[in-house]
């Protein structure tokens, strides 16, 4: 569980969480690879999501999978771009989010997706919410927190004497981006 004062801080910010559908590049399932490829090429996003023709998520495309989508027998067929579809390639096990999500799921489900699609209780399409997003407010939280608030150590956490702290919970900030041998 998130407690309070952090989540507080998290969902602090004049910027939606949410970009909104408007906003986002989407292709629907019965465009074609060409299509696809332009609209990933032209928005710069690894992969974007696809959309039936009711704004029903059906999963994500990229630009690996467009190409992959067109090869044929050990060589690429340019030729299928036009006529193989995004539902032919798209990877249709995309996560998404309801509109009432916690904060908790969002950031749990974030770890491994650059974003996530989130869909209103019929399951249509409303916008994604991007790790860029909390990562934001994530970087406001660490930035503001002791500004705001008087944080001690438990009890339970002190050190028995000075030279123990920082304990080894704690990694010198001169070994934070190190890779250590455990």
């Amino acid at each position: 569980m998130i407690g309070p004062h952090i989540e507080g801080l998290l969902k602090e910010s004049d910027e939606s969480l949410m970009v909104c559908a408007n906003d986002v590049a989407t292709v629907r399932t019965e465009n074609n690879l060409l299509h696809a490829l332009l609209v990933l090429s032209s928005v710069g996003y690894n992969s974007i999501p696809v959309l039936d023709n009711n704004l029903i998520v059906r999963g994500k495309v990229s630009m690996p999978m467009i190409i992959n989508g067109v090869l044929k027998d050990d060589d690429y067929d340019w030729n299928l771009l036009s006529e193989r579809k995004v539902k032919d390639v798209m990877d249709s096990t995309v996560r998404v989010l309801s509109t009432d999500a916690q904060f908790e799921d969002i950031l749990h489900m974030l770890v491994d997706q650059n974003y996530l699609c989130v869909v209103d209780k019929n399951g249509v399409f409303r916008g994604i919410v991007t790790r860029k997003s909390i990562l934001k407010r994530v970087n406001y939280m660490a930035h503001e927190f002791e500004r705001i608030y008087d944080v001690r150590l438990k009890a339970e956490n002190r050190p028995e004497i000075m030279e123990d702290y920082p304990s080894k919970r704690f990694v010198p900030r001169a070994e934070l981006l190190r890779g250590r041998a455990d």
